[in-house]
């Protein structure tokens, strides 16, 4: 925002040589002076610098109130007067500050009454308005936004309710947002209720002793700042605050940095030096690498990716059908998928049950069977535990066992220690058996993988998954039929008729045996006799609905 000050511009930005106004009555004139040769630098430079827009806006309000230039003697009134209007204050600030546009004043008048400097009379809405509708007030400095004598807090805020609530109910009484902010605050400080209580009751007290018309404007500013402070649901605060931390007492202890945790910090440290870090370019490079590689698989990269047609773009669930785990044979791409990684072809069920297939072919399905009990057994139940992990160890890691797995000694020794120190803690129970795991997941990613895709297994699946359709069978009910691959017995035709013998063969029963039915021959003389019985359809319509009654009848029909 930029405040004009007699055609020489103010701006808001910090660290910009500029111009500003005295505002100090000088000859009956206020007057420009320079802030680098001035001791108005010296004053400028004072303020801290989140506060110098806030300054030049009090530096407004102080003018406005003057007693020689201010808006009361603008308005030029006989009796004494405390409040204005909207169109009084826009008119005083072009005239000051000689603005050609009057939204240029409206809109500064609007960050006064927004930041508090100035409020409302009926406290409802904090807009200026430039008419002479509603009537407006110069703000306590007590209560000016950024001041430095009256706190903000909650308690504060507390203390501000109880005192409203311990008032005339009609007058003072708590809006609904105000209980229920009154409410949650008793409850947060319930041990200073009393503190609370007792300073509202010596702040009422001293309100009493006030007369009747200070008790008004008392109220009525001390709302207009909670207003601005802590506006109601809906409304925006204009005042831009830092955000607060509230930490308990035993937090702040274990902030403190002792030397143990010093001592933790730079282990920490110095094993960060040690850690391989890749380059963003190497980053980026297997990011891409992957990109192309699943391209193909991602409907949101690709729209042809999912065959036969997208689920969540169309009503036709097929693809979650033909993807289904438990499926007999699986979709090309799918099989695409396990060629990739060997973590896509282990993490799918359908290919866990083709590979470990293939392994007991090698004789080395135990190495699946540990991998995928392992990976159960960090996902059972606490209770469960110890019983697994027995289990686990007597079965695949024991000398002897029936279901033993390669695994080295030293992975060996390091899941005895990992057994051991399991029972202090229960945290590190369920990755007991992870270095074995990670050990029989790299001995079948490097060695029975690659024999996998190079099998005569995987290369008739993946012959037999290219060979199977995409879309959905559909049936048709009284459209043209196949001719069955059995004979069956000619129909004798009535003679003089010129069409060909037809048979039609139906499995609707769902019998061994098809049931023949045949048709009526299209002579002249039957057509004459369906016109005169049906003269209201047409002859094929007719025909088509007659086969399928009687269809319907011998399948319906008891055998004798």
């Amino acid at each position: 925002m930029t405040v004009y000050f007699n055609k020489l511009s103010i701006s808001t930005k910090e660290g910009e040589p500029m111009l500003m106004t005295s505002f100090e009555e000088q000859k009956g004139m206020p007057h420009l002076v320079s802030i680098f040769d001035t001791q108005y630098f010296r004053k400028w430079t004072e303020i801290p610098r989140g506060l110098s827009f806030h300054h030049k806006m009090e530096t407004i309000i102080k003018e406005l109130q003057s007693e020689k230039f201010g808006l009361f003697q603008a308005m030029k009134v006989r009796r004494p007067v405390t409040a204005f209007t909207g169109y009084d204050l826009v008119q005083w600030l072009r005239k000051r500050f000689d603005m050609e546009e009057q939204r240029e004043a409206i809109h500064l008048s609007q960050l006064l009454c927004q930041y508090g400097y100035i409020y409302p009379l009926d406290l409802k809405s904090y807009s200026i308005k430039e008419d002479r509708s509603v009537e407006y007030r110069f703000q306590k400095p007590f209560y000016w936004p950024f001041s430095s004598q009256v706190s903000t807090d909650s308690i504060e805020y507390a203390i501000y309710l109880q005192k409203r609530s311990m008032r005339n109910k009609q007058k003072h009484g708590l809006e609904p947002y105000e209980q229920e902010a009154f409410d949650k605050l008793l409850k947060v400080y319930c041990d200073k209720k009393e503190f609370i209580e007792k300073q509202a009751t010596e702040q009422v007290d001293e309100i009493k002793k006030k007369k009747r018309n200070e008790k008004i404007i008392f109220d009525q500013q001390e709302r207009a700042f909670w207003r601005i402070h802590r506006p109601p649901p809906g409304c925006v605060k204009n005042l831009e605050e830092g955000p607060k931390k509230n930490f308990l007492p035993q937090q702040i202890i274990a902030r403190k940095k002792t030397k143990e945790a010093l001592r933790k910090e730079i282990a920490f440290l110095k094993k960060s030096f040690g850690r391989p870090r890749m380059k963003f370019s190497m980053v980026f490079e297997s990011y891409k690498l992957r990109w192309e590689q699943y391209k193909e698989f991602d409907p949101f990269m690709d729209a042809s990716a999912t065959q036969p047609s997208n689920p969540w773009m169309s009503d036709e669930t097929m693809l979650w059908e033909i993807n289904s785990p438990d499926v007999h044979i699986p979709t090309d791409s799918r099989m695409k998928k396990w060629a990739i990684s060997f973590y896509e072809l282990i993490n799918d069920p359908r290919g866990q049950c083709e590979f470990d297939e293939y392994l007991q072919k090698e004789y080395s399905h135990e190495n699946l069977h540990f991998w995928c009990a392992v990976e159960n057994y960090k996902c059972c139940p606490r209770s469960r535990q110890k019983e697994e992990m027995n289990s686990i160890y007597k079965m695949y890691l024991e000398k002897g066992s029936r279901s033993e797995v390669n695994v080295d000694s030293k992975t060996l020794d390091q899941v005895h220690q990992n057994m051991r120190s399991s029972s202090e803690s229960n945290a590190k129970a369920r990755y007991v058996f992870e270095p074995a795991q990670e050990h029989i997941y790299v001995l079948m990613k490097k060695d029975s993988y690659p024999r996998y895709l190079r099998s005569d297994q995987f290369k008739d699946l993946m012959e037999k998954a290219k060979q199977q359709p995409l879309t959905k069978r559909r049936f048709f009910f009284g459209g043209p039929k196949k001719r069955p691959s059995t004979p069956s017995p000619k129909i004798n035709r009535r003679h003089g008729s010129s069409s060909s013998d037809r048979d039609v063969s139906s499995d609707i029963s769902g019998e061994s045996s098809p049931v023949h039915v045949a048709h009526h021959s299209f002579s002249t003389g039957n057509l004459q006799d369906l016109d005169s019985h049906k003269s209201s359809r047409t002859n094929s319509r007719y025909l088509l609905e007659s086969l399928w009654t009687k269809a319907m009848e011998v399948v319906h029909s008891k055998p004798e």
